[in-house]
């Protein structure tokens, strides 16, 4: 808990200083996209060992949805959805399925431009709410808590409204959901408005 603490105080921090800069005019400020995502687990599996006898996990593959306002030409803010198809385990004749969804909220803190005012690193930090359903052989149990991230990823723009990126970032469940730790690479398209 003090960890997080610690990470809230950083956004609100960067967030109360960009506020007191000076935005300068630019095109392209509102965003929205969608992405496929693959989340590879690093669960802390002990209580789904005790319930399935084994922390054989697959990961899974989802998709992303996202909007934003780039407000400074280093700073943007991000609201992302993503949803998991199941993390799947198989032990004997026990199966069980782990359902995962986010609804995060991201402060971006964007690179100078790489390359000819078209390829724009950034460094992501949020957090928001994670969801998450255990379904043992038609027994479920439901628990959501709060979530936290922070990951690295680059835009790309191919037209001058529209980008692709890579984005990885690692998520960190607490309370309810803190053994649904993972790792995400989403593979993005976005629009600029």
């Amino acid at each position: 808990m003090r960890k997080s603490l610690i990470y809230l105080a950083i956004v609100i921090g960067i967030l109360f200083l960009s506020l007191c800069l000076e935005a300068e005019a630019e095109d392209r400020r509102f965003f929205a996209g969608a992405g496929l995502s693959y989340a590879v687990e690093d669960f802390d599996d002990g209580d789904l060992k005790k319930l399935a006898g084994s922390d054989s996990i697959d990961n899974a593959w989802g998709f992303n949805l996202f909007a934003g306002y780039w407000w400074h030409k280093h700073f943007a803010v991000e609201g992302n959805f993503n949803w998991y198809d199941d993390f799947e385990a198989k032990v004997d004749a026990v199966n069980f399925d782990i359902r995962i969804w986010t609804l995060m909220l991201d402060l971006k803190v964007i690179s100078p431009s790489l390359w000819e005012d078209r390829l724009f690193p950034y460094l992501r930090i949020g957090a928001g709410w994670m969801e998450t359903e255990v379904d043992l052989s038609g027994n479920s149990s439901d628990d959501g808590d709060f979530a936290y991230n922070v990951g690295l990823g680059f835009d790309v723009f191919v037209k001058d409204r529209i980008s692709i990126g890579l984005d990885g970032k690692r998520v960190w469940g607490t309370g309810d959901v803190s053994e649904f730790n993972h790792f995400v690479a989403t593979l993005r398209v976005g629009y600029h408005f």
